[in-house]
């Protein structure tokens, strides 16, 4: 077992401020960026590496995302000029690296090597979302994509192999929760140039 670990080895990765939890209410908004297959398959190929425990689950491919906000659900006309506003927000593509994977708690993430133009994303997302008076979550933003649900006896290899990720937009996600989760796209907020930061 010397190649896996079921604890925290990188420390220039802490575990977020936040514990995850089911969500209370039957639907809330994701803006997050959704990987290509190519990156899908990648992840897929890298959980095979992995040690997990009996009951562990692998969300549906389509369904991975690294969360930039969640809010509550909006009603019209506030879910309207919240897709006005966030069309407003500079999207630059974007070449991001997954480079490091680990358990939080009972999930199993995998996380971009720190990235100056995702937290700037965040960050202006965040901005335009607050000006139309909706609350954000303000604690430090830990980008990751969850890979794996009640994982957290799992040991996992010491060192990922980098998966190339270029991200080219952003979505507006309504998140049901029950009584069937599904995704529901309400809009995408594409990149106007080609080089990428």
């Amino acid at each position: 077992m010397d190649d896996f670990t079921r604890d925290s080895a990188y420390p220039d990765h802490p575990a977020p401020e936040w514990k995850p939890a089911p969500p209370a209410r039957k639907s809330h908004l994701l803006i997050a960026l959704f990987p290509d297959a190519a990156v899908q398959a990648a992840i897929e190929a890298h959980r095979k590496d992995w040690l997990w425990p009996e009951g562990h689950y692998f969300p549906r491919n389509d369904r991975m995302h690294l969360t930039l906000h969640c809010l509550a659900d909006q009603k019209s006309p506030v879910e309207q000029r919240l897709r006005e506003a966030l069309a407003q927000v500079p999207v630059h593509p974007m070449e991001l690296v997954l480079d490091s994977s680990r358990t939080w708690d009972s999930i199993a993430v995998a996380q971009p090597a720190e990235h100056a133009g995702l937290r700037a994303l965040q960050q202006h997302i965040g901005h335009a979302v607050r000006q139309l008076g909706i609350p954000t979550d303000r604690r430090r933003f830990t980008p990751h994509i969850t890979i794996a649900r009640e994982a957290a006896s799992a040991a996992y290899p010491m060192r990922m192999p980098p998966i190339i990720w270029r991200a080219t937009k952003f979505l507006l996600i309504r998140s049901f929760t029950k009584p069937v989760f599904k995704h529901e796209v309400l809009a995408s907020y594409e990149a106007k140039e080609n080089a990428y930061v």
